[in-house]
C-alpha cells in the first residue's frame, strides 16, 4: 500500500476546477494523482481555449467584402482591384470562374460589385 506521506494516497474526489479557482488552498491537501489529473484537464481547457482563440481572431481579421456592398455596380478590372484589395491580375486570371463578370468586348471586362463580393467572401485565402 502507498503512503499518503508522498501524496500518492487511493481514490479521491476530484474537485473541480472552479472550486480549484475560488479556494487554491484545497490543492495542498490533495493527493498527488488528483493534482495531476486537474493539471490533465487544465492543460486540455488550455489547448481548446488557444484553438477557439485562434479561430476568432482568423475569423476577426478576415475581410467582410460584403458589408460594404449597397447597389450592384459594374467596376472596371481596376476598380475591382482597389475595392477588394486584390490584383488586376488575378481578377483576369480568375473571371473565367466568377460569377457576374460581364466581357462587354474582347478588351473590355466589368466585374458586378455585389457577386464578386459573395465570391470572395466564400473563396478561402
Amino acid at each position: 500500500m502507498r503512503s499518503s506521506s508522498r501524496g500518492l494516497a487511493g481514490p479521491a474526489r476530484l474537485p473541480s476546477l472552479g472550486t480549484v479557482q475560488e479556494d487554491p488552498t484545497i490543492l495542498a491537501g490533495l493527493p498527488l494523482t488528483v493534482i495531476v489529473d486537474l493539471r490533465r484537464q487544465v492543460s486540455h481547457l488550455a489547448a481548446d481555449l488557444d484553438a477557439v482563440l485562434l479561430n476568432a481572431v482568423a475569423e476577426a481579421r478576415r475581410p467582410d467584402h460584403h458589408a460594404e456592398v449597397r447597389d450592384n455596380r459594374l467596376l472596371t478590372p481596376a476598380e475591382a482591384a482597389a475595392r477588394f484589395g486584390v490584383t488586376k491580375r488575378w481578377l483576369l486570371d480568375h473571371a473565367g470562374e466568377m460569377p457576374g463578370v460581364k466581357r462587354l468586348s474582347r478588351k473590355t471586362i466589368r466585374f458586378s460589385e455585389r457577386r464578386l463580393a459573395r465570391y470572395l467572401d466564400r473563396t478561402p485565402g
